[in-house]
């Protein structure tokens, strides 16, 4: 058996026809060899199966696989790095663009940073479809590299909460790191879980170099809406309950599978409850407002089961 490549890139994707061949075009790219991309196809009904199967064909560090329903994309997501045997992982979406240093960089910094980093984060410029700038994130400064890096897992947290690091989870990470901090949450309201639970575990080191990651803002992405996230973590169920509420009992399961001390777990517990559940409040109250709704999709749809 050969050995595995340092790093797993995995891509998931559903009917990506649209922009995938640039995704894929870029990761190529990459100035540096030692990386496997793996692609999972959740089932797609356009062009996906054709575009990636002919990227594997020519370049060996590339492979397509092909799920024949489609799961989710949490759950397709959460499969390629369950199947990952590389120690570094990173999902590239299909809609997103890597420049040509983002790998090789975001290993230098993890190795540079030594085992107590888990991750590499990426700065951040928003595109068009027509990959023209259109924003970014505000992630350049100081404050934010230092948080996130602090001693203390309590103060990591803090900074990922209260600035909204969702780009963790487009990061080079450990591999055992990720799948130790529970991988992606299958659920609505889950996206902030996996950078939360990252930085519980280890510091995260910013990538210094402005917009090594180009994350895509268009019509079709998903997020930013119920239906759409709902939609995501399960193509069959376009509603469900309490869908942002609930993030403040996965960021507090998290704190309790974290390997803290007592003392350092209640300042964590503390920190969800001030960082995260009060601010956002009036998530909790639109949920309580869209509830007859919500229950009485679900319920309509058991009836007809």
């Amino acid at each position: 058996m050969t050995a595995p490549p340092r790093v797993t890139i995995g891509v998931p994707v559903y009917d990506g026809e649209r922009y995938l061949p640039r995704a894929l075009a870029a990761l190529e790219r990459q100035d540096v060899d030692d990386f496997a991309v793996v692609v999972a196809d959740n089932a797609s009904t356009d062009g996906t199966q054709e575009i990636a199967r002919a990227v594997a064909a020519r370049d060996p560090r590339f492979s397509y696989v092909r799920h024949e329903v489609n799961i989710g994309g949490g759950r397709n997501a959460a499969w390629l790095l369950d199947h990952a045997r590389s120690p570094l992982f990173a999902w590239a979406y299909h809609d997103d663009v890597r420049e040509e240093t983002w790998l090789r960089r975001s290993v230098e910094v993890l190795d540079d940073a030594g085992t107590g980093a888990v991750c590499a984060v990426p700065r951040v410029v928003l595109v068009d479809p027509q990959d023209r700038e259109v924003g970014e994130h505000q992630d350049g400064d100081a404050e934010l590299a230092e948080g996130l890096a602090a001693a203390t897992p309590h103060r990591r947290l803090a900074t990922v909460l209260r600035r909204m690091v969702g780009q963790v989870g487009f990061g080079l990470m450990r591999t055992a790191a990720a799948r130790a901090a529970g991988g992606i949450k299958v659920s609505t309201a889950g996206e902030m879980v996996l950078p939360a639970a990252l930085a519980l575990s280890g510091r995260l080191e910013v990538v210094p170099e402005r917009g090594l990651l180009h994350i895509r803002a268009h019509e079709e992405r998903h997020g930013g809406d119920r239906a759409s996230e709902a939609a995501w973590v399960n193509p069959n169920r376009p509603r469900t309950v309490f869908p942002y509420s609930r993030s403040t009992a996965l960021l507090l399961h998290a704190v309790a599978a974290a390997p803290l001390d007592v003392a350092e777990r209640a300042r964590c517990v503390a920190t969800v409850l001030g960082r995260w559940t009060v601010p956002g409040w009036r998530s909790i109250a639109g949920d309580l407002v869209r509830l007859p709704q919500d229950v009485g999709i679900v319920g309509n749809r058991r009836r007809t089961a």
